[in-house]
């Protein structure tokens, strides 16, 4: 099917033209039909798969300006992603006179407060931040006809359900409430009983985009040595654009730094910068003015870059949930994509998780120059007890 399927009025299609978008996705597909009945949606899928053109086109379509409050509110769990919708949607509702209002915390309110006030169609906005802002009368939800909950289970993971909760009690009762989630934790399920009007549930296969676009790799290393292999490795693959992930904010710091000593160019993004320079970093990193970026969990989702073509899990996610997150950055728009994860000789576990959430192991691999002695435990924790190593058999163990 194409979109001209759903029957959307012109300033619409003419969006999607200059988009140069043809076909939906599947999230897409079968999401757009249920919205554009005004029925509540539950939508689970994972990042990447199209989820905020499912939400945002069905609103468009039934939006008409000239009212003074906004109509329809998008709560995110983070600042990028609030920035990526807000952004998606000034693009595809410039034809039809949206006004898009963008809230989030970690900076002054002073600024989002004006802009606020000059009237919006449209609310973007982080949890903390939109609460404040209605709790304060600075923004009222007396109009609103549509909610959206974007990348529910991450705002339940960053302890944003309780705002949640009291947003969707100021809400109007007459109301659409979409609810997109990459899971479907218990407390998920509860919020949609306690408020959504029998909704329509539609659930995606979760990684199957992922595992078909990205070439997954293992490389076992001794903790002493993980540093060293990642800068061999950095010299050895060709990339343009390299997404590291870390454990922890210093973490990512530490190691950008260190970075910078082996003279690569690098920039870190985490909670612990502002946002002014969290901004800049993506800016840097989107133009590839910087082609390696250092990221906590916070990039896992939302990052709308396309042609990230690496991505380096330093320190092994804590689930096989979060590594789909993380991976989710590459392979993206039909392009191929690499992900290389440096596993020592304590991420046994999370490995074994890693490969069921696939379904399937990843591939082993190694340098030479680099001790390997972790590399049994780390399969045979994973379940994989006599699988086919690739390339050379293990060196024999180092005297010391």
């Amino acid at each position: 099917m194409t979109f001209d399927d759903f029957g959307f009025r012109e300033e619409i299609r003419k969006a999607l033209a200059e988009a140069g978008y043809d076909t939906p996705t599947p999230i897409q597909a079968r999401a757009i039909p249920i919205l554009l009945e005004g029925r509540d949606l539950i939508g689970i899928a994972e990042t990447g798969t199209g989820k905020t053109l499912a939400f945002l086109l069905p609103y468009l379509e039934r939006f008409r300006p000239g009212g003074e409050d906004p109509t329809g509110a998008v709560v995110c769990p983070t600042r990028e992603l609030a920035v990526q919708v807000a952004g998606e949607a000034e693009r595809f509702g410039r034809h039809v006179g949206l006004r898009v209002g963008l809230a989030y915390g970690g900076t002054s309110s002073h600024e989002q407060k004006r802009l606020l006030a000059a009237g919006c169609d449209l609310v973007v906005a982080t949890p903390g931040r939109l609460l404040d802002f209605v709790t304060s009368a600075w923004l009222s939800f007396r109009k609103i006809r549509c909610l959206v909950l974007d990348e529910a289970d991450r705002m339940l993971d960053m302890g944003f359900i309780n705002d949640v909760d009291a947003i969707l009690k100021k809400v109007p009762l007459s109301r659409q409430t979409m609810l997109f989630s990459a899971t479907f934790p218990e407390e998920i399920r509860n919020l949609a009983d306690r408020y959504m009007l029998h909704p329509e549930t539609v659930r995606m296969h979760a990684g199957t985009r992922v595992t078909r676009q990205v070439e997954h790799e293992l490389y076992p290393v001794a903790s002493r040595q993980k540093f060293d292999l990642l800068v061999a490795l950095l010299g050895a693959l060709a990339t343009t654009k390299t997404l590291i992930f870390c454990a922890t904010r210093e973490g990512t710091s530490e190691l950008a730094s260190q970075l910078r000593r082996r003279r690569r160019e690098v920039l870190s993004l985490s909670s612990l910068l502002s946002q002014a320079n969290r901004e800049r970093a993506l800016e840097a990193f989107r133009n590839g003015d910087i082609p390696i970026l250092v990221a906590t969990d916070v990039a896992a989702r939302g990052l709308d870059i396309t042609d990230i073509d690496l991505v380096v899990n330093y320190d092994v996610p804590m689930s096989g949930e979060e590594y789909v997150h993380r991976i989710g950055r590459t392979g993206r728009a039909a392009a191929l994509g690499r992900a290389v994860t440096l596993a020592t000789e304590l991420d046994g576990r999370r490995v074994s998780d890693i490969e069921r959430k696939l379904g399937d192991r990843i591939t082993v691999r190694r340098l030479d120059g680099f001790a390997y002695e972790t590399m049994p435990e780390v399969r045979r924790a994973s379940g994989n007890r006599g699988a086919r190593r690739r390339g050379p058999s293990r060196p024999p163990r180092r005297s010391r």
